[in-house]
């Protein structure tokens, strides 16, 4: 603006220069030539500070959000709103999934629930320098996914692509006061039970039955059971993404409360943490849900990362449920590091134990071993997971599952 605001009096002042017209020496022609030369220059003016004003409030709340101000590029998005900004994002997960049932193995093409294909879109303005307002809209494209893939279906639903959605909601983000969510969305609790800074949740985290949720137990007779690897496999995570009201504290010292109130009277609170020492790095969280199916949930998870790759996961949880009361324990050894230039190598191996989750009698128990390896210049993670699921259930004799995942995602 500057630049051009130059150009422009300089070619007015040539044109003024060069002219041999005895009107344009007029005086008074001269004094109305200068005031419009003013005008323009004011006008310049004005729309330089107004851009200038602009990029302080975009860089105010990328800062809020811990952000850094990317460079200005052309987009092919553009809002409706010029108050607000929209960004469109997402990804792409496909993957190749093996399953020997003890008596068959399997292949299936899938899209892997651990981290479902998505597509999102955030609308943000600033109200004032600590106020945003915003929006979501995200939905879950699936077809063939992980968790409902089976031995009686490779393709659940044929044809026909699952679409469903996730957030749907607005918010209202303060920085003294907090953050208000109004919508479908993440209740206070969801990904209480996995907090995990691995790198290879991906391919294998504490919610253990992703890859092969549908996948059906044989009896030792080689026929197909009622009883599915997503059945008996929990992580008991909280009441996952639901319609509520849902209040944040702002963070202090790296610790946050959530609460929400969620659809069908159930409730649920949270506190995380998550901070950065000489030694590494802890996120933690706990939980607390109700709801009318039962009298309370206790759960959480912790993961640390160590400076020199290695790293601790942990998960526990334990519902009243009258008889029942099903309950989980889960842990994870990590190590990561950057080897390859193209980017970050993790690999970990996991333990999951769930008891009580469909039968009383039921004690299902899951070893398995993740590795992902990021390409950074192409925004893709590739991943290979393999996976034990072994359930005791009284009187009923059970052929153990194993499951072998690879894949890729690719984010935009």
């Amino acid at each position: 603006m500057a630049y051009q605001r130059t150009m422009l009096a300089a070619a007015i002042a040539c044109a003024l220069a060069g002219t041999s017209s005895p009107a344009l020496a007029d005086t008074q022609e001269l004094e109305q030539l200068k005031r419009q030369l003013g005008t323009l220059l004011d006008r310049v003016e004005q729309l330089e500070t107004k851009t200038r004003d602009a990029e302080a409030r975009a860089a105010a709340a990328e800062a809020r959000a811990g952000r850094a101000m990317p460079a200005a590029k052309p987009t092919a998005v553009h809002s409706g709103n010029e108050k607000i900004r929209v960004n469109v994002s997402g990804h792409v997960n496909r993957a190749l999934l093996a399953v020997d049932d003890g008596e068959e193995t399997e292949l299936y093409h899938v899209d892997n629930d651990s981290s479902s294909t998505r597509l999102r879109v955030i609308g943000e303005g600033d109200v004032s320098p600590e106020l945003t307002v915003g929006t979501a809209i995200e939905v879950q494209l699936e077809s063939n996914s992980s968790f409902a893939v089976s031995q009686d279906d490779e393709a659940p639903g044929g044809d026909t692509l699952s679409l469903s959605d996730r957030r749907l909601e607005v918010y209202f983000d303060h920085d003294r006061l907090g953050k208000l969510w109004v919508g479908k969305g993440w209740t206070a609790s969801e990904d209480s039970s996995e907090m995990d800074l691995s790198g290879t949740a991906l391919a294998g985290y504490s919610s253990t039955a992703d890859i092969a949720g549908g996948i059906k137990f044989r009896d030792e007779s080689g026929n197909l059971s009622s009883n599915t690897v997503g059945d008996s496999f929990i992580n008991l995570d909280g009441l996952g993404r639901r319609d509520r009201l849902r209040y944040d504290t702002p963070t202090l010292g790296g610790v946050r409360l959530a609460v929400s109130a969620v659809e069908d009277s159930a409730w649920d609170a949270a506190l995380n943490y998550a901070a950065d020492y000489n030694l590494g790095k802890l996120a933690a969280a706990v939980a607390y849900s109700d709801q009318e199916s039962n009298d309370g949930q206790v759960n959480g998870s912790a993961s640390f990362l160590h400076t020199s790759g290695v790293s601790v996961t942990l998960a526990a949880g334990e519902r009243d449920s009258g008889e029942q009361d099903p309950n989980f324990v889960y842990g994870k050894l990590g190590y990561q590091n950057q080897w390859f230039s193209a980017g970050n190598t993790a690999m970990s191996v996991d333990y999951h134990v769930a008891n009580h989750a469909d039968q009383r009698s039921d004690k299902a128990t899951s070893v398995g071993v993740q590795m992902v390896q990021s390409v950074d210049d192409w925004a893709t993670e590739l991943y290979v997971g393999y996976r034990n699921y072994d359930l005791e259930r009284a009187n009923e004799p059970l052929d153990d599952a194993n499951a072998l995942i690879a894949g890729a995602r690719i984010k935009f």
